[in-house]
């Protein structure tokens, strides 16, 4: 699949988190997938507190220090928090992509299966 972002209207970071949602091309930087994982993870291991400190670990925090990623984490907290719906559609509406979810589609092997005239066994 080929994205095409209008980029005009996003921050280098949603460009990036949106093309980190949707797959990455081969010809991609490796590094931003590795940094969303990263981002995700951090987050991840936040939510888990040690039981009898009650604190969290601050990973996610070191990453949007000064001189690190703190328009990626910013990007990815805005997506992750209450209104993270309004804002991925928002993101989508200015990218110039759809949402997925809003359309219902048929799995490629259904749709050649329809052509070819076959029906599906069932057990």
């Amino acid at each position: 699949m080929s994205l095409k972002l209008r980029t005009d209207a996003l921050t280098i970071a949603e460009a990036s988190f949106l093309a980190w949602q949707f797959g990455f091309e081969d010809d991609d930087d490796r590094f931003l997938p590795a940094l969303w994982r990263a981002i995700d993870q951090a987050w991840l291991s936040d939510l888990q507190r040690e039981p009898a400190t009650n604190q969290s670990f601050g990973h996610l925090q070191r990453l949007a220090s000064p001189g690190a990623f703190p328009e990626e984490v910013n990007v990815f907290l805005r997506f992750k928090s209450e209104d993270g719906e309004r804002y991925w559609l928002d993101m989508l509406k200015r990218a110039g992509l759809a949402d997925r979810r809003q359309s219902s589609v048929t799995p490629s092997v259904e749709r050649r299966r329809a052509r070819a005239g076959v029906t599906r066994l069932r057990s």
